[in-house]
């Protein structure tokens, strides 16, 4: 029989990764003889959730047994969690979930997605398990029984990336990470852009080691198994590393977004919403800018932040009136608008910036001065007049083009699909 294996929830902010304990699992069930089938599934789910640690991850994996086989799957997995779990952290509540079948019940899929797009209670994954006759496992108040449910069912057929994960020794885990930096340049200049976000090319930094005391070393996102393990090679790593392992996972999908008018928009939510520039951007305190949209339903706040550096300049030359879709996510606000956090923005069509421009003086070629409302222009010098309707419109040319912008990869979320993976994936099964 095929056996479903979901984990979440068992990191904290301050150690350990739900994505070890999965390859942990993984490798005390192949010590019994007991293989995981195709590449174990790392999925992000919402990234607004307030009750999120990091990049708010789940595993599962599918092993397949025989019936004398299953107790011993179940125990190896629940003791791992047991044993590697931050269950002192008051925040971190682990979920286990097995589920027997070779299909993926339909509700499962749809439960997945809503868990990666929007909120869900413990009551109501408690309930579906039992409607799919799911074993569901909870440690403390078990919140990660719903990142259980949904990393199982995730399907990933529409997009889907990869990630070759090295882990550290525990001995070295809480200190600086070892790579050498100029190796991963090399890496990334030969196997961009099927490998993505190993640097941010803005500032040069790192993208592929994590700033936390987990125990990942490192992580490279590409197209394929393949490519990973290519780039994986070329990556000099100056510590030693426990082991490796692939997922198959959403990251870089843009899964998490839903397209929605305006007044449909809801905290927590990740969206994306077409409308114009009713509020002309404003630089706020930290160097954040503020601009507003509006569609036939509302108003809603677009908000570039400072990490977000050179995609900020995109976002101050917008002017009233100007046409574009806002991609990112909501958090919670007591008070209207809301406000999306961009992390994309496509520039659909550039409003006209117009100016007037008073008349030359025809004798000495100086701007004129108004006189007042309707009372004409003057020159104080030439002591010349010139009537009110003197005055012209001129266009002035835009110095942004149409087109789509996104955030640099220092400040990007997991799940938020690079611009190079629009034009580079031709996969036809991956639908953009």
């Amino acid at each position: 029989m095929l056996l479903r294996v979901g984990i979440d929830d068992t990191d904290s902010k301050e150690n350990m990764c739900t994505t070890y304990v999965g390859a942990v699992a993984i490798e005390r069930l192949k010590a019994h003889n007991i293989v995981a089938q195709n590449h174990p599934k790392l999925i992000r789910l919402n990234p607004n959730w307030k009750l999120k640690t990091r990049g708010n991850c789940a595993v599962a994996f599918t092993v397949k047994v025989q019936n004398h086989q299953v107790p011993l799957v179940k125990e190896t997995v629940l003791k791992t969690v047991e044993e590697l779990a931050e269950l002192h952290v008051e925040t971190t509540n682990p979920g286990v979930v097995f589920c027997q079948g070779e299909k993926i019940p339909t509700k499962l899929k749809v439960f997945s997605k809503k868990v990666v797009q929007d909120i869900v209670t413990i009551e109501e994954a408690e309930a579906l398990a039992r409607e799919i006759g799911a074993e569901a496992h909870k440690f403390k108040l078990g919140r990660g029984i719903i990142g259980a449910l949904a990393a199982i069912g995730n399907t990933l057929e529409r997009d889907w990336t990869f990630e070759l994960i090295a882990y550290r020794t525990p001995e070295n885990r809480g200190t600086p990470r070892k790579v050498d930096a100029a190796s991963v340049a090399e890496m990334d200049a030969k196997t961009y852009p099927n490998t993505f976000d190993n640097l941010d090319p803005s500032t040069g930094e790192i993208r592929i080691t994590p700033h936390t005391p987990c125990p990942i070393l490192y992580g490279i996102r590409g197209e394929s198994p393949e490519r990973v393990r290519e780039a994986n090679e070329l990556v000099r790593a100056l510590e030693p590393i426990e082991h490796t392992i692939i997922y198959k996972t959403n990251q870089g999908t843009d899964e998490h977004l839903k397209k929605v008018k305006i007044a449909e928009a809801k905290p927590y939510w990740s969206i994306i919403a077409d409308g114009a520039v009713c509020l002309a951007p404003r630089i706020i305190t930290g160097g954040h800018v503020i601009f507003r949209i509006r569609d036939e339903t509302g108003e809603i706040d677009c908000a570039a932040y400072e990490p977000t550096r050179q995609f900020r300049e995109v976002v101050k030359k917008l002017i009233v009136g100007d046409r574009v879709r806002a991609y990112g996510g909501i958090k919670e606000k007591l008070e209207l608008p809301l406000t999306i956090n961009l992390e994309k923005l496509a520039i659909l069509k550039l409003a006209p910036a117009l100016r007037k421009e008073n008349p030359k003086c025809p004798s000495c070629g100086k701007r004129m001065k108004s006189e007042g409302k309707n009372k004409g222009y003057s020159c104080k010098r030439c002591k010349i007049k010139a009537p009110a309707g003197s005055a012209k419109v001129v266009r002035l040319k835009r110095e942004i083009d149409l087109g789509k912008f996104e955030v640099p990869p220092r400040a990007r979320r997991h799940l938020a699909r690079p611009l190079i993976r629009e034009v580079h994936v031709k996969f036809p099964t991956r639908e953009f």
